[in-house]
């Protein structure tokens, strides 16, 4: 019953929620109150699932800036969870298909969503050229899962280098997330909800000012070693001062 619960206010939430969306966004230059709609929206999902998340870290983050946020990626609801955790105006890079699909797609579009062309690898270069841009003549922020993929929720997948190259070129701060239990509520290839908790960890950013792009393993390789580790603790009972939500 509560996948179907679920699956209801899914499709619900997006028929409702996409026009308004689709209009304010044609007038919403700065894409404020587009961003607030689509953080309605992600609660509203989050709400549908009957979880409760909890946040660590949120003093971690100064409001008047601007960030690249790194995520580890085991189920479908990190992107909500990632909008309604992260109290910024967040923009996704999102591959040119999704945005030619109706409603959804035109919603993207209107959201700010920033269109990225994989064709081939110069207009795939030209695509990351284009959202650096984006980025630093905006007030967004984006949120990345740099593995590339969900995984099974046993170990962290590599990360790619894309969001690292994108966080030099904009010299944004990069903030490591790490989403505890979110694969155990909804795991990797099935519908299948449990009522559980989810922990969301904000880790202090990490400084690209000054980076050069030959310094993108580093701060690859910082980046996951700081997921990796909250990964392992929380595997080993580790307890952190969360502080608890519920939509």
């Amino acid at each position: 019953m509560r996948v179907i619960w679920f699956l209801i206010n899914l499709l619900l939430s997006i028929s409702v929620c996409s026009i308004p969306i689709i209009a304010v966004g044609l007038f919403d230059k700065g894409k404020y109150y587009t961003g607030k709609l689509i953080k309605m929206w992600a609660r509203w999902v989050i709400w549908s699932t009957g979880i409760q998340y909890e946040i660590d870290g949120l003093d971690n983050l100064n409001l008047d800036k601007q960030y690249i946020f790194m995520s580890n990626h085991e189920s479908a609801l990190d992107i909500v969870l990632g909008l309604v955790a992260i109290p910024f105006n967040i923009v996704f890079l999102a591959k040119k298909e999704l945005f030619r699909v109706p409603i959804f797609g035109w919603a993207m579009n209107s959201a700010g969503m920033i269109k990225i062309d994989r064709q081939n690898p110069e207009i795939a270069r030209r695509s990351v050229t284009g959202a650096v841009e984006t980025l630093k003549h905006s007030s967004f922020s984006t949120l990345i899962y740099p593995e590339g993929t969900r995984s099974n929720g046993e170990e962290l997948l590599p990360f790619k280098k894309g969001g690292f190259i994108l966080a030099i070129r904009t010299q944004f701060p990069v903030v490591p997330i790490t989403i505890l239990g979110a694969g155990n509520v909804l795991p990797k290839g099935t519908l299948a909800i449990k009522k559980s908790h989810i922990k969301i960890i904000i880790d202090v950013p990490l400084e690209t000012q000054g980076l050069e792009l030959k310094n993108k393993e580093i701060l690859l390789q910082d980046c996951r070693n700081i997921i990796h580790q909250n990964l392992i603790q929380s595997n080993h009972g580790h307890n952190a001062n969360y502080k608890l939500y519920s939509t």
